[in-house]
């Protein structure tokens, strides 16, 4: 991991969260956004990562970052969700019992 010397947290816990033009990987305890090619993840995972997070991007940008809300949207957010969930479980796989890391349901 990176030295964080910008703040007094260890960052030893975390949460895989959507949000527009960030990497999926949050500290827990400070909210800090982390740098994805900080963790011993494989260059696939990363990718995909990624590509969610476009994707994310994407349905936000669809409706105006919440103000155009429609039923068509909410579909699209809960597959994003189901996406997420599913690469969350491959993140738990390959870090390992050595990192202690929950899921953020997408949300809009």
């Amino acid at each position: 991991m990176t030295n964080f010397s910008k703040t007094n947290c260890s960052h030893d816990t975390y949460k895989m969260e959507a949000d527009h033009s960030a990497d999926p990987l949050w500290c827990s305890k400070c909210g800090c956004n982390l740098d994805i090619d900080d963790f011993p993840l494989s260059d696939e995972l990363k990718s995909e990562l990624m590509n969610w997070i476009v994707e994310y991007g994407k349905i936000l940008e669809r409706t105006d970052y919440g103000d155009k809300i429609k039923r068509d949207t909410a579909i699209l957010v809960r597959s994003h969700d189901e996406k997420g969930l599913s690469l969350y479980q491959k993140l738990k796989f390959e870090l390992g019992d050595g990192y202690e890391v929950n899921y953020v349901h997408t949300s809009l």
